[in-house]
């Protein structure tokens, strides 16, 4: 080696044909490190591929169940309401869904045997039950208003009429609320209620039936805004939002919700910006749950609100992969119990927080070193490494609920009020215009509120509807279920 180097000092020729040979051996080396790179990236694409392959057949093919088949959680266990979800008012019988009662008294006036009379057994009857249905029948109500002639000053009355949608309307209070419900709870589109109509001698185009539904949302519109109040005054709040088209510009926008146990409010805007979830939340001071969006983050910074996240969306992450990745099972495990020591929990946010702070903080830890050991030994574009640095990266909003037990586990009432706007979405394929999306909004606002107020949402505009003609104060769908 000695020799090597005085030779390259003093000998020039013998230098170069050193460097030669160097730069060979390096061009070599370059050119294999490339391929093995090339190979490593090649596997992990095809890693990656394979991951998005088998999540997509679990997401179209498989049978919807993201539970173990080793454990599946206690149904009984399931139906215990934990203290997040218990309506916060009790609602009068009258005012909930229900089938409705009639007598009908069968008599008889001679015996089947002699054919002597009979005497009645007082109180004394022998009962069953029949269940029955009544088509709907639309009937043509003509209203006739008597004239009269004060006796005093000689001038003429007309009778006040019944209540009306609006001065002029030829079609009922009754009317509009039964195609705005029909729309909007059950997704029947107003061209397949106006065939319906013709089915029943009533000829009447889609646009007469929606000028229906856009004069009463125009009489109740303020009870959205008064609903909206209601939600962000408890001070947690689950946010979400999917995508809504526009028929008319076939342009794309987003539908948002925003919720809590005292009802849900809906929002179309054009934009999925952060902006919009600002403006909904105005001064809000508290929690919001929500899926990890990035929109989101902007809350973060301030002092003002607490930004928690979900575990249902961490575990799916896993359960998406576990075919491939037998380590996911064990996380899901860990994040299956937290779930077993919420639904322990009887009703009381108090008790909730101490079974949280012992039990659920131990699991936590447990979680939290399993999914750093994963980080270190798997690939991070795999399923399996997604799937843990999306849960690492959300740690901190994940973990929020150990301190304050009223902050659910999950944003799922979010994602169940969605469920509503989206069915609608897929069966008419969008919202003509823009205004046509907003009275949509208020619908849903509506019967999403009712649903989770567990009242009768028909009932309820036809009532608020009524009290409009009367020139009465109009009640959020809570204010009603407390009168």
């Amino acid at each position: 080696m000695e020799k090597i180097r005085a030779d390259l000092k003093t000998n020039p020729e013998y230098l170069n044909q050193y460097i030669d040979v160097l730069h060979g051996s390096i061009t070599l080396l370059q050119k294999q490190n490339a391929s093995l790179l090339n190979s490593d990236n090649n596997q992990a694409q095809l890693i990656e591929l394979n991951d998005k392959i088998e999540m997509l057949n679990r997401r179209f093919f498989a049978n919807g169940k993201e539970s173990l088949e080793k454990f599946r959680p206690n149904r009984k266990d399931q139906k215990e309401l934990l203290p997040h979800n218990i309506p916060p008012v009790e609602v009068a019988p009258e005012k909930k869904e229900q089938v409705p009662q009639i007598e009908i008294v069968h008599e008889q006036d001679k015996c089947p045997c002699c054919k002597g009379s009979l005497e009645e057994i007082k109180g004394q009857t022998e009962n069953y039950d029949e269940l029955d249905i009544i088509e709907k029948t639309i009937l043509l109500k003509k209203h006739l208003r008597q004239k009269y002639r004060c006796k005093s000053c000689e001038k003429i009355v007309t009778a006040k009429g019944g209540a009306r949608l609006k001065k002029g309307s030829k079609y009922s209070i009754p009317f509009a609320v039964s195609v705005a419900v029909d729309k909007f709870s059950y997704h029947l589109p107003l061209e397949r209620q106006s065939r319906l109509f013709e089915e029943q001698g009533l000829k009447i185009d889609t646009k007469t039936l929606y000028s229906q539904t856009e004069t009463l949302f125009q009489n109740l519109e303020p009870i959205a805004e008064k609903i909206k109040n209601e939600i962000l005054k408890y001070g947690y709040v689950h946010i979400d939002e999917t995508r809504g088209k526009i028929l008319s510009t076939n342009t794309n926008g987003f539908i948002w919700s925003m919720g809590n146990k005292y009802g849900a409010y809906f929002q179309y805007e054009t934009t999925r910006s952060g902006e919009v979830a600002s403006e909904m939340l105005g001064d809000f001071e508290g929690v919001i749950i929500n899926d990890g969006f990035s929109g989101y983050n902007r809350f973060k910074k301030g002092r003002k609100i607490k930004v928690a996240h979900c575990w249902s969306h961490a575990r799916r992450k896993f359960f998406d992969c576990l075919q491939n990745y037998a380590q996911a099972e064990h996380v899901i495990e860990l994040i299956d119990e937290l779930f077993r020591i919420d639904r322990s929990c009887k009703g009381s946010f108090k008790r909730l927080g101490n079974l949280r702070k012992t039990k659920s903080t131990k699991i936590l830890g447990e979680l939290q070193d399993l999914l750093y050991k994963l980080e270190r030994n798997i690939l991070p574009r795999s399923g399996l490494g997604k799937a843990v640095a999306y849960t690492l990266n959300l740690w901190e909003g994940l973990t929020h609920f150990v301190k304050d037990a009223k902050i659910p586990l999950t944003n799922n009432l979010a994602e169940r009020a969605l469920r509503n706007p989206v069915k609608g979405r897929d069966n008419y394929n969008g919202y003509r215009t823009i205004n046509g999306a907003d009275v949509a909004m208020f619908y849903y606002t509506i019967i999403e509120t009712c649903k989770m107020l567990k009242i009768n949402s028909r009932a309820y505009l036809n009532d608020q509807a009524y009290r409009f003609s009367n020139e009465e104060e109009l009640q959020t769908p809570l204010e009603w279920a407390q009168a």
